[in-house]
């Protein structure tokens, strides 16, 4: 008993050193193969791959390329489909049919960039002002009770566009994240219960603040503060390449 299983450790012990042989083998000869010459790199494709490359030239010079600008194209992927030749898989297989191949280098998509968390909650926060200050320019042409002046005054609005700006930011990520990795509804929702008592609780002090310090606009005041900000907004998103809607 004792034999056989020392018998079958040494064999594990075997053949992981073949594995492991093989895999260096492959890695060395993976550098060869990404340090090799084109000329050469050319010299090794099948029949198969080297009609690829020469159907793939044609097109690009089809699309209006130069001969050094095709072959330099089609130089950087040689090494590529040498190494994946080697291991059974031809270039058709690899890129797809010529045409589409040909087209992919001839107008590469541009990656789309993704827009950082700060810069999305300053586009939300921004669109959240514009809307808030066309909302007060409505109460303060509206509300003749000037006590809740304080409660719509200009300090309120730029908080409270930052508060919602940033907790609607974040759910709107969290949506966008496959199900898997999205948090639970309850902690969704517990957020934006949190965010509506904060938004609450800051309102009813802001009410302690004097005037001085939170001055109130007229109706006509909030709504030119509203169409301003929207224009700062607009420039902010052509400014950082902001193409998603947002909420809006």
């Amino acid at each position: 008993m004792a034999d056989d299983l020392r018998e079958k450790n040494k064999q594990a012990v075997e053949k992981q050193k073949v594995t492991a042989a093989k895999k260096l083998k492959q890695s060395e000869t993976t550098e060869k193969i990404y340090a090799a010459d084109s000329n050469d790199l050319r010299s090794k494709l099948s029949n198969k791959n080297e009609e690829y490359v020469f159907k793939l030239n044609k097109h690009l010079l089809d699309d209006g390329f130069k001969e050094d600008e095709a072959k330099e194209a089609i130089d950087k992927l040689l090494p590529e489909i040498v190494d994946n030749q080697i291991k059974g898989t031809p270039a058709n297989q690899l890129y797809g049919p010529v045409t589409k191949k040909a087209g992919d280098i001839a107008h590469p998509v541009k990656p789309v960039k993704k827009t950082p968390f700060w810069a999305s909650a300053v586009d939300n926060s921004l669109l959240f002002f514009a809307l808030f200050g066309l909302l007060y320019g409505i109460v303060a042409l509206t509300n003749k009770d000037s006590s809740s002046a304080n409660q719509t005054g200009i300090i309120t609005l730029v908080i409270l566009s930052g508060m919602w700006g940033t907790l609607l930011t974040w759910f709107n990520i969290q949506m966008k994240k496959p199900k898997k990795e999205r948090p639970g509804w309850g902690i969704t929702i517990g957020y934006l219960a949190l965010g509506l008592i904060l938004m609450f609780i800051f309102l009813g002090g802001m009410a302690l603040v004097p005037s001085t310090i939170n001055p109130s606009l007229s109706g006509i005041g909030y709504f030119v503060v509203a169409v301003v900000v929207y224009g700062i907004r607009f420039v902010f998103r052509r400014y950082m390449g902001i193409h998603d809607r947002g909420f809006f």
